[in-house]
């Protein structure tokens, strides 16, 4: 089980170090002087920004599916688990009603060597 938590640490530990990384690319692209820069670098920026966006909204849309699925199956797993409700309650009160005629119960229609 601590292998398994030491994995998901360290795929979390690469997943925020490339974040950290592609975010500080990002905002190093939006610094640049682009008023002071010659017209084919300023073509350049404008590929590079609609880039950048496509592939943003890529990743926005790839979330919003992984959102939508983690809702679906939260919403299965509740629906599931309230479905059994009335079976458990059947379990306890089987359960329940067969210990209190274990304690409580001494038949007499029982032969003695029996009871």
């Amino acid at each position: 089980m601590q292998d398994n938590l030491g994995i998901a640490g360290t795929i979390g530990q690469a997943l925020q170090l490339l974040w950290t990384w592609s975010f500080g690319q990002v905002v190093t692209m939006f610094q640049m002087p682009l008023g002071t820069l010659p017209l084919w670098k300023q073509l350049l920026f404008l590929i590079v920004i609609g880039s950048l966006a496509r592939l943003v909204y890529t990743v926005v849309m790839g979330l919003r599916k992984a959102a939508q699925s983690l809702v679906g199956a939260t919403v299965g797993l509740v629906s599931v688990l309230l479905s059994l409700v009335p079976q458990i309650v059947w379990v306890g009160l089987i359960a329940f009603g067969g210990a209190w005629a274990i304690t409580h119960l001494d038949p007499t229609w029982i032969p003695a060597g029996m009871r």
